[in-house]
């Protein structure tokens, strides 16, 4: 009889004692992904019947006016203008993506928380914005990086071999600087304008300057869904994502490591769908939007020794569309509130959590009080044993 009393007993107290920091309950919340002030952002149209891209460029540079440059590679010499920052800004609200949590806990406390020149040619030199600009090449690497300094176009040596690099491969240069009077707040985004049928981002000039874990926001405005051509294509699952009490979540992390899991070349398309579906409130964004049929949004997370290749991106119109809206509402979720975050679950683990929360108050003292019970009764047999 004893044999058989213990393991029940012991049974029962599992089933009815709670996991004490697990629980699933009540409440709402939606958060958007923080904007991420450091990342690079580019926008690409694609004018498929005049075989040139519109390429819009967010500069971002602290420092002395004196000491800024910007110097990229371009396919041919491109058409220059300035766009307005209202652009990016208004486009990365409308596509960042957007996670809807399960619900929060309803017991947790939450604290308050042109000419010849020499051997270089210079296709074209001008102003713009608040920056003076040349396009230029040249067959010999170190002739073009001379005249860029002699002409005060600031090219650190780390810069040179990557410049050597893109000679090699017949690309020209846009190289820019501010004018003399103008300071580091008049900086406004690039457009340039060029014969391509893909876009590219030229990351192996851009590692020279870049931070650890670089985050990448690119935009292509065309008549179908792009994709990366020479990256991995990535995909969080939903049952990855953990949120905080707080309305973070570790979607960038995530994102990191499965791009290093790629060995730092891949991107994740975090929009894909017709433009009918936007709307924008400046109007060069509503031009654009009007002008193309389709947009995607990709980001990755990519560090300076991971920039080996430069990324091209294809058009595929067989792929899905992909909303940058993901409601995780109802998905089964266990709360930790010594942590203030939660994990996916299976649907029974996520059932036996909830129970385990809301009656915990009232079968723990059950509990105990059996146990209490099969104490005495075992102590009564031993009792009548000795005295027969």
């Amino acid at each position: 009889m004893r044999s058989r009393a213990l393991p029940l007993l012991l049974l029962a107290l599992l089933l009815l004692a709670p996991a004490p920091a697990a629980r699933a309950c009540g409440g709402f919340f939606c958060t958007n992904v923080p904007v991420d002030q450091s990342a690079e952002r580019i926008i690409f149209a694609v004018n498929a019947g005049a075989g040139t891209i519109d390429a819009y460029v967010q500069i971002n540079y602290t420092g002395s006016p004196d000491q800024f440059a910007w110097v990229v590679p371009v396919p041919n010499p491109p058409k220059v203008d300035v766009a307005d920052m209202q652009l990016f800004t208004e486009l990365d609200q409308i596509t960042q993506p957007s996670y809807v949590s399960p619900p929060f806990p309803e017991d947790c406390s939450i604290p308050i928380p042109a000419a010849e020149a020499g051997g270089v040619n210079v296709f074209g030199q001008g102003s713009v914005g608040p920056y003076d600009y040349a396009i230029v090449g040249s067959a010999d690497p170190q002739e073009l990086v001379q005249w860029l300094r002699t002409n005060g176009y600031q090219i650190t040596p780390a810069m040179e071999p990557l410049v050597a690099v893109y000679v090699q491969e017949r690309m020209d240069f846009l190289a820019m600087k501010l004018q003399p009077n103008k300071e580091t707040k008049d900086i406004q985004p690039i457009k340039m304008t060029y014969k391509s049928a893909k876009p590219m981002i030229p990351l192996r000039l851009t590692a020279v300057a870049a931070n650890p874990d670089m985050a990448v926001i690119t935009w292509i405005l065309a008549d179908q869904q792009a994709a990366p051509e020479n990256y991995q294509a990535i995909a969080i699952p939903n049952d990855e994502i953990v949120f905080s009490i707080f309305g973070g979540d570790n979607y960038r992390r995530l994102v990191s490591q499965h791009a290093d899991q790629a060995g730092g070349r891949a991107f994740i398309t975090e929009y894909a769908g017709p433009t009918v579906n936007l709307s924008a409130g400046g109007p060069q964004l509503g031009a654009l939007l009007r002008q193309y049929r389709y947009l995607t949004r990709v980001y990755t997370r990519i560090s300076p020794e991971e920039m080996t290749v430069d990324p091209v991106f294809r058009f595929d119109p067989a792929l899905p569309d992909v909303s940058n809206f993901h409601d995780l509402s109802k998905d089964p979720r266990i709360w930790d509130c010594d942590s203030y975050s939660n994990s996916a679950v299976s649907r029974p683990a996520a059932l036996v959590a909830q129970v385990a929360g809301r009656r915990a108050a009232l079968l723990l003292p059950i509990a105990l009080g059996a146990l209490v019970l099969a104490a005495l009764g075992f102590g009564v047999m031993r009792l009548r044993r000795r005295r027969r």
